[in-house]
């Protein structure tokens, strides 16, 4: 509430996005444990996707997020690097396997990689830390989040929402979000 963009520089301000969504990410990752215990449905792991400027960018949150500095270190085997400059095998396999409860990844970050043809049920925390000058890219990545894990609402808000943390494009999200026929509905959360 009362946040004010330009009084931060561009490292300061990206070091808040991402511990908003991590704060999301761990109130999902609550939610969605309630929701399982209550209702006798599988457990979901959720994951937080990071959307980075280029491959310099997105190695610097892999080190940075890798780093005891970031919420004590525990994320440090949590997260993976997707980009054109990342293609070991077992990135790709964790990726891959980003859905199963068991694998470890809750944070994947990527530089325009993964525009399609990668489905998932799973994500519910979007960090755009990039320009998304192209709607066809905002789209996608809203959409990629739209998929629900039970297949269907559950009429629980936490196990159906998806959450993205400030956003270049907000406005037209905002826009989309209104329009009668729009499959996005906007609940706007103050932290």
């Amino acid at each position: 509430k009362d946040f004010q963009a330009k009084s931060f520089d561009k490292d300061k301000l990206e070091r808040i996005k991402l511990e908003d969504g991590i704060r999301l990410h761990e109130q999902v990752k609550t939610d969605l444990q309630i929701y399982a215990a209550d209702t006798g449905k599988p457990a979901v792991k959720p994951f937080m996707l990071v959307i980075a400027r280029d491959t310099t960018h997105a190695r610097s949150l892999l080190e940075l997020i890798q780093s005891d500095k970031f919420f004590d270190g525990r994320y440090k085997t949590k997260v993976i690097q997707v980009d054109s400059s990342t293609k070991e095998d077992e990135v790709v396999e964790r990726l891959l396997a980003v859905e199963d409860p068991h694998e470890p990844t809750e944070i994947v970050i990527h530089v325009n990689m993964l525009k399609e043809g990668w489905d998932v049920t799973n994500l519910y925390t979007i960090v755009p830390l990039r320009a998304a000058n192209a709607r066809i890219l905002i789209e996608q990545s809203i959409g990629r989040g739209l998929r629900l894990p039970f297949g269907k609402r559950t009429g629980v808000k936490a196990v159906d929402r998806l959450n993205i943390v400030a956003h270049d494009k907000f406005q037209e999200i905002v826009d989309e979000a209104n329009r009668p026929d729009s499959a996005i509905r906007l609940e706007q959360l103050i932290l």
